[in-house]
């Protein structure tokens, strides 16, 4: 059962956020609440904890960031890879950012 709940937990949340991180960067925080409740209910089903866990600790004991702070990464990487290592074969992404 727990390796199960480990593919879960690997497979599901943060592929939903590394393909929809430009999306999700500019929604309401209604809908990040939500994600972020669902990202603590996958920590707790992975870390076989109680309901009455703290998720956030158990998050930090796996080194996950919180929903808000990935996509903010993950936007952070694309950028990054965007202006240093891609330039010469995105030319039409390296266009579009700038720097700041």
């Amino acid at each position: 059962m727990l390796s199960v709940a480990k593919m879960v937990a690997y497979s599901v949340l943060p592929l939903c956020l590394d393909h929809a991180s430009a999306l999700l960067h500019s929604t309401s925080a209604s809908t990040l609440i939500r994600l972020q409740v669902a990202h603590n209910s996958l920590t707790r089903v992975f870390c076989q904890a109680l309901c009455s866990a703290s998720a956030s600790e158990l998050c930090q004991q796996l080194h996950w960031l919180p929903v808000r702070q990935c996509i903010t990464y993950k936007l952070a990487v694309i950028a990054y890879r965007t202006r240093n290592l891609l330039a010469l074969q995105l030319t039409y992404l390296t266009s579009s950012v700038h720097a700041y």
